[in-house]
């Protein structure tokens, strides 16, 4: 019967509910109490003035003892409130377990009491129905140790109900309708119980979780942000990410958490995936680390739920250094090692870019083919470095006079490609600055060679329906031509160098 009353293998999460719920029913019995203790004049008005003229007396007496007895267990239970509640270590001793039991097993003694007495006068028994649901209800102690309580105090009133009863039938009746609630009060009392327990056992993993989760939140090494999407605010923030948006960690003030997205119309939209998908993996985008500076990032968003409240959870890597180094072997892919310009490679497809663009939009310009006179004579005689000295040269002339918006590659050893957005005879005009600047490199005392080219011009108009292929092999022609005619009207080179 003891186990029953106060089971003592009680571990874990059990015996934390167990402390939890009995200090929750100690304080219902105060206020019960408290309650009780108020309405007591009335029931002293009651007792001493309005039923004087009752016809039972004995109704009079017993209404008078039953009122003083709950009064007088109201005030005992007060006082052991009050000698109890700050003590914390008799929280977790049997005390407010027993004193549980024990007031809810009065509790019910005197709701049996005051209905047997009602019985003698009026006949009916619904106190007692009363009584057993509200304790049910406000009082849902120990399943085991109600049904105690009930197996006790129950048979007890029946045996009192049929000596104050004397009619067969309305005795009967009495008895199934009070047996029947007896048993409905098990019943929520069971159910309220594990309602409770449960609940106690879920807040419990749930407040361990968001501990782990903090203390995982705090020690990850790579910049973290919690935010609400109610109102967009920042819950938590670890310190690499504190630093890494350049926040206050303790500002105490919440933070728009706007700074995890890319801008406001991505905001939205990655907040519509997460609903849709509770995931985002690997997005990659700029983000802004202060006014003045953005960052390369790789974010996963995750939705959770935190504390009762849809969150997002965006985990940062910066890989800002690692699109720096992307940028710089794209940049190194596309350009020629030994002159810094375009190669052919990237050259060509901008090239062909350009023609479509060109008979897409009505567009005009002059793609010219570039062959340096003399390479292989200059690398025979003075060697392989001058002669890469003469290529970069020339190119440095070529560059140098191109407008912002025109662009060479080197399309071979000594042949380069010019594309001019221009008309044809403003390319002669720049054509004619390069000229000038190869022919007063040439005329330099460092310089032991002459430095010139051939070129060849091919105009693209509207009209011109070539690849880029096509249309280098058409400007190479022309080039030739003016190759041949340098041929023809200079010395050897070696007379004349």
């Amino acid at each position: 019967m003891r186990e029953l009353i106060f089971p003592s293998k009680q571990t874990g999460d059990s015996l934390l509910f167990a402390q939890s719920h009995h200090g929750h029913l100690f304080h219902r019995i105060k206020l019960v109490s408290i309650l009780l203790i108020a309405v007591y004049p009335y029931y002293f008005y009651a007792d001493f003035f309005l039923y004087l003229d009752v016809p039972v007396e004995a109704y009079r007496y017993g209404s008078i003892g039953i009122h003083l007895l709950s009064t007088l267990l109201s005030v005992l239970f007060l006082i052991l409130y009050r000698l109890l509640r700050n003590q914390t270590a008799a929280s977790r001793t049997v005390w407010p377990r027993l004193l549980v039991t024990i007031y809810t097993a009065l509790y019910l003694f005197i709701g049996m009491l005051s209905s047997i007495n009602s019985q003698s006068l009026t006949g009916n028994v619904d106190a007692y129905i009363i009584i057993l649901l509200s304790a049910a209800i406000i009082l849902p102690i120990h399943p085991k140790n109600f049904l105690v309580i009930l197996l006790i105090n129950h048979p007890v009133f029946l045996v009192l109900l049929s000596m104050a009863n004397k009619d067969k039938f309305d005795l009967l009746t009495k008895q199934i309708n009070t047996t029947g609630t007896a048993i409905i009060a098990c019943f929520i009392v069971l159910t309220l119980y594990n309602l409770r327990k449960k609940d106690f056992i879920n807040t419990r993993k749930l407040q361990e979780n968001e501990i782990h989760f903090r203390k995982l939140f705090s020690v990850n090494p790579y910049p973290l942000v919690l935010s609400r999407i109610r109102d967009n605010t920042v819950v938590q923030l670890n310190a690499e990410a504190a630093h890494f948006f350049q926040i206050p960690l303790d500002s105490g003030t919440p933070a728009d958490a706007s700074f995890t997205y890319p801008s406001s119309a991505e905001k939205e939209e990655i907040i519509h995936e997460l609903l849709q998908k509770d995931s985002i993996k690997n997005r990659i985008c700029q983000l802004s680390v202060s006014p003045h500076s953005q960052k390369w990032v790789m974010i996963n968003y995750e939705l959770i739920i935190y504390d009762n409240e849809t969150c997002v959870l965006a985990g940062i890597t910066d890989i800002t250094e690692l699109k720096k180094a992307e940028a710089e072997l794209a940049r190194y892919a596309s350009l020629d090692a030994l002159t810094g310009a375009l190669n052919r490679g990237h050259g060509m497809a901008l090239l062909q870019q350009e023609l479509d663009q060109c008979r897409e939009q009505s567009g005009e310009l002059v793609v010219c083919f570039v062959d340096i006179n003399n390479l292989k004579e200059v690398n025979d005689r003075y060697g392989h470095a001058e002669g890469d000295s003469l290529i970069n040269k020339a190119c440095e002339v070529l560059q140098r006079n191109l407008e912002p918006e025109d662009y060479l590659f080197r399309y071979g050893g000594d042949e380069f490609v010019l594309v001019l957005h221009t008309p044809p005879d403003a390319a002669e005009l720049i054509w004619t600055r390069i000229r000038e600047d190869l022919l007063a490199l040439s005329r330099e005392p460092d310089i032991p060679f002459p430095v010139s080219v051939s070129h060849g011009f091919f105009a693209v108009g509207p009209g011109t329906d070539m690849s880029a292929a096509e249309i280098i092999e058409a400007a190479d022609k022309e080039m030739y031509i003016e190759k041949h005619s340098y041929k023809n009207n200079t010395h050897s080179p070696s007379n004349t160098m």
